[in-house]
């Protein structure tokens, strides 16, 4: 590819014995690759996201690395609880707990909490006092970084 233009005031192109060098890039391919990344990203986008849709609270702290896939205890605005994508009525919430911390006592002793920042302090209290109750020695709150 090349450029048009002038070179030494000869009147010939860039390139020697070319006579005259290109007048325009053909950007016809580029458009083309970009349209067919654009279509995957917006097919792949929607997928990428999983889980429950929970506004955070920020922080400014720095997250911890995982040694594992953690337990994640949902609690959305209105108040319903989720473990993972499963919905968890409030009434079954210790048991379904406690059931989880039996299966593997050995190395499930940490749950973390994430609560939209609407939900009322008392549901997320109750989801505390069920994961202390079924066994969890640690219970860690989620946020998002204000980055």
């Amino acid at each position: 590819m090349g450029f048009s233009g002038e070179s030494g005031g000869q009147g010939k192109g860039r390139f020697v014995g070319s006579g005259v060098g290109l007048s325009e890039i053909n950007v016809t391919p580029f458009v083309d690759v970009v349209l067919v990344l654009l279509i995957i990203f917006m097919v792949t986008a929607p997928f990428a996201v999983s889980g429950v849709s929970i506004d955070l609270p920020r922080n400014d702290t720095d997250s911890l690395p995982a040694q594992r896939e953690p337990i994640v205890l949902s609690v959305t605005s209105s108040g319903e609880y989720f473990l993972g994508e499963e919905k968890v009525l409030p009434e079954a919430l210790l048991n379904t707990l406690q059931r989880l911390s039996d299966t593997d006592a050995e190395t499930v002793s940490s749950i973390y909490i994430r609560a939209d920042r609407k939900v009322p302090y008392g549901s997320v209290m109750r989801a505390m006092e069920a994961s202390k109750q079924a066994g969890f020695r640690k219970i860690g709150m989620m946020g998002k970084t204000s980055n």
